[in-house]
């Protein structure tokens, strides 16, 4: 009799152990058996390191969980895209123009699909529903334009780098304005000369009308 009693007891223990993992699959797979809500498919050109199981957040706040995450083929626009399902909460309304963005991927950051209100009395998203995504730029594009902008710095320095060598060398009409002497002390007694005598500045023209010419001088 205890013999029997002991197999029972080791029955039933197995047959918990196999609901209580079996419901652990169910939640990590994101399979909902308890939870009420309903699904929104989101459509994405790129989606980083977002997973299964990722949050998904409406104004910071958790509504739901990313469901599955799928590669399919737009035949409208004639390439693969990628097909977020979300699972959202019951209670929680989203309406139709709310933007989905998908936020964190960066380093020691949570990859998560963000949900913005937006104002506005438009239909809500009923089950199926499905949205477009807001366009997710890639880290390594951003690697790249970063990339360029600073070859361009480098350009533009170098480029300001090799002028003002001509400028200190007395190359060019800067240089020679700044290191030929004899130039500059002719401009200097050019411009004492018309602050001494400020009608050498006038001439007639052609029909004998005088023309006054300013020279505005430092």
């Amino acid at each position: 009799m205890k013999k029997k009693s002991n197999e029972v007891s080791v029955g039933v223990f197995v047959i918990l152990g196999f609901i209580f993992l079996t419901l652990v699959l169910f939640f990590v797979s994101g399979v909902y058996l308890f939870r009420s809500g309903y699904t929104v498919d989101a459509m994405f050109n790129y989606v980083s390191i977002l997973n299964k199981g990722a949050p998904v957040r409406m104004a910071g706040v958790r509504v739901g969980e990313v469901s599955q995450v799928d590669i399919v083929y737009d035949q409208a626009k004639q390439i693969n895209r990628v097909k977020v399902k979300l699972f959202i909460e019951k209670g929680f309304e989203i309406r139709e123009n709310y933007a989905f963005t998908i936020r964190g991927t960066h380093v020691l950051s949570e990859p998560h699909v963000e949900i913005s209100p937006k104002p506005g009395t438009f239909p809500l998203l009923r089950n199926g529903a499905l949205v477009e995504g807001v366009p997710l730029v890639a880290v390594e594009e951003l690697f790249d334009q970063a990339h360029k902008t600073l070859d361009k710095v480098e350009s533009s320095s170098t480029s300001l780098s090799n002028i003002l060598g001509r400028v200190d060398k007395g190359e060019g009409t800067v240089g020679k304005l700044l290191k030929d002497d004899a130039l500059y002390n002719e401009m200097e007694a050019f411009a004492k000369d018309v602050r001494a005598h400020p009608w050498k500045l006038i001439r007639k023209d052609s029909k004998h009308k005088r023309k006054w010419y300013f020279l505005f001088l430092a």
